[in-house]
């Protein structure tokens, strides 16, 4: 049975996520305070490092992480652009830095030890943002927030591709947990009834 662990970190509150089943674990997103992300993975079996999109906020911890537990990490092709150059991943806005580690790319169908993602393209937040999708559970980045959607006009960002993703999420019929990169987690549902940029498609 799988487990979702919420960690909440940065200067931005970010929500970095460890997803566990037995004795393996990801970990989604992680936005700064290596330590305290490694206390929770010990003991376990860490596969691998997914990133939702190249923000500053969400592979903050990848460099520190990857030195200690030597996993793979991965992002989409398009982002990967943004782990290269502080400007690009906007933490000139913070503590300018860049990830040093070696990256693979998701494929439509993710196999990652005992895990299995549907990753579904969802630029718009920025060109190569992805929604992680394993059994009921989606990790959404940026794309989704309870109520919003996240912010277009930074590198990569475009509010017409946004529209696109939108429509794409619109269609799905199956109400995941969707567990966001800032904020409250939510449902796929709840947001078809509540958030004003799915209702209005």
């Amino acid at each position: 049975m799988k487990e979702v662990i919420r960690l909440v970190l940065g200067n931005v509150f970010t929500n970095t996520y460890i997803l566990k089943e037995a004795d393996h674990c990801i970990i989604i997103d992680p936005a700064a305070n290596p330590k305290r992300i490694l206390k929770e993975v010990e003991g376990l079996c860490v596969d691998a490092i997914c990133l939702t999109h190249g923000h500053f906020d969400h592979i903050q911890a990848v460099d520190p992480l990857v030195k200690q537990l030597h996993c793979d990490v991965y992002i989409s092709e398009d982002d990967e652009e943004m782990l290269r150059d502080s400007k690009k991943n906007a933490s000139v806005m913070a503590e300018p830095f860049t990830v040093k580690a070696a990256v693979s790319h998701y494929q439509p169908v993710t196999k990652i030890g005992p895990f299995e993602f549907e990753v579904i393209e969802a630029s718009g937040h920025t060109k190569g943002s992805v929604l992680l999708l394993i059994d009921d559970l989606m990790f959404c980045g940026d794309v989704l927030f309870k109520g919003g959607i996240g912010r277009c006009d930074l590198y990569g960002g475009s509010f017409s591709q946004m529209k696109e993703t939108l429509k794409k999420i619109a269609k799905i019929d199956k109400d995941y947990k969707i567990y966001c990169g800032h904020g409250e987690n939510t449902t796929l549902f709840e947001e078809f009834k509540n958030n004003p940029y799915l209702k209005e498609l």
